[in-house]
């Protein structure tokens, strides 16, 4: 173990026991604090950070609100497991890019990023529930985070506010159910957006930690040629181009694919276009409708901007009301995220 990992704060069984020995599963980032060990390990406070006040209410609604920290986050996944629990009896589960729900107020938030999802039993770890809930939130709070839902996905108040459609929701949300805490923490750093989810019963603990990032698509990119030939047989074209989770700018990776757009409409001077947004089926049906238009919008903005006469282009959106397939599965769900050609007829 290194010097650096030394300085570790390990708070195990006692949150007065202070620099036990850490087990870290994760070598350190160059540019982070040493890796935590639970529960619960978080790094020593940097003396001139201090820990971000509770999310006021508009911060929750706008997440860009809250303060970008100031102090340093050990690697990720940040916590790891208690000492007192043996490898064996870990269950871990991990992917380098995924879409990922968590609880954002009283409403799903969906990301994208790398995830680390722990479970252990509290018989495995020689602690009780009381004793799991107050270290670990305790420990996500020292490194930083904001607590910011507002309910508990087994409450009626979760239903109430997301149309009856708690059932559906609380699996996207991996909660196992009644009988279990729920508290998302939301970690702003400088390299990016950081969350721990923390979930509780009277047998085990459940943590998630997800780290929000991007990764070039998959699909291959349609040139003009190939939206031409589209268009002219089917009148429409579905486009993959890639946002923000959800915002409405267009990312980088996802420009080539409105300039190609630009070309066509370039070399075919009387087709005009209506840019159709569409969602899946995740999250407020309203705010899905707002957010396709607006991608909608965002794209003919961009088309403008590469020259195209805006009187050739409309807007719309319509949410998650035209799937292609069904949103059982998150690659259905990927199919039905996309922006559509869809050509006009002028008279």
């Amino acid at each position: 173990m290194s010097k650096q990992r030394n300085t570790a704060l390990c708070l195990s069984i006692s949150l007065a026991l202070a620099l036990a020995a850490c087990k870290p599963k994760t070598p350190p980032a160059p540019a982070e604090a040493p890796v935590a060990s639970a529960p619960v390990a978080v790094a020593p406070p940097a003396p001139a950070a201090a820990t971000p006040a509770p999310a006021a209410a508009d911060a929750i609604a706008d997440l860009d609100k809250i303060a970008i920290m100031a102090k340093p986050l050990p690697p990720f996944p940040f916590i790891d497991y208690p000492d007192t629990v043996p490898e064996t009896r870990q269950r871990t589960e991990e992917s380098d890019f995924d879409q990922l729900h968590v609880l954002v107020g009283n409403k799903v938030h969906t990301i994208e990023g790398r995830f680390r999802k722990s479970v252990f039993d509290l018989s495995d770890a020689k602690i009780s529930r009381f004793q799991a809930q107050r270290d670990y939130s305790k420990a996500a709070q020292e490194l930083g985070g904001v607590k910011v839902n507002t309910v508990n996905p087994d409450e009626d108040a979760f239903d109430k506010a997301n149309d009856g459609k708690g059932y559906e929701l609380r699996k996207k949300l991996d909660y196992p159910g009644a009988g279990y805490s729920y508290e998302t923490y939301f970690l702003p750093t400088p390299t990016g957006r950081k969350w721990l989810v923390l979930m509780v019963s009277d047998s085990s603990v459940r943590m998630h930690a997800i780290e929000e990032k991007q990764t070039g698509s998959s699909v291959k990119m349609v040139t003009a040629a190939a939206m031409q030939s589209e268009l002219e047989s089917k009148g429409h074209i579905a486009l993959y181009i890639n946002f923000d989770t959800d915002k409405a700018a267009i990312r980088p990776d996802g420009k080539p694919a409105v300039d190609e757009i630009a070309a066509l409409m370039k070399k075919q001077t009387a087709l005009h276009l209506s840019v159709e947004g569409h969602t899946d089926n995740v999250g407020d049906p309203a705010r899905n409708k707002a957010l396709s238009r607006e991608r909608a919008q965002a794209v003919v903005q961009a088309l403008v901007g590469d020259g195209i006469d805006g009187a050739r282009l409309v807007a719309a959106g319509h949410g998650s009301e035209k799937p292609l397939t069904d949103n059982n599965s998150d690659e259905s769900r990927a199919k039905n995220r996309r922006v559509e050609l869809v050509k006009m007829v002028k008279g």
